[in-house]
């Protein structure tokens, strides 16, 4: 189970779960009136995501 799990699991994935986890961090510090934090981590999601495109 494990092994299939792993196989799986390539660069292009980890980038685009990293960018959903801080785009939702994004959205919970909008969301606390933390808007240049929130900002930030829009940012750095965006970077993540295409840097997902970029990975073979």
């Amino acid at each position: 189970m494990g092994d299939t799990i792993m196989k799986k699991l390539t660069k292009r994935n980890c980038y685009q779960f990293l960018s959903i986890i801080i785009f939702s961090g994004a959205i919970l510090a909008v969301f606390t009136q933390n808007i240049s934090f929130g900002y930030a981590l829009i940012i750095l999601g965006y970077y993540f995501l295409r840097k997902s495109d970029l990975v073979d």
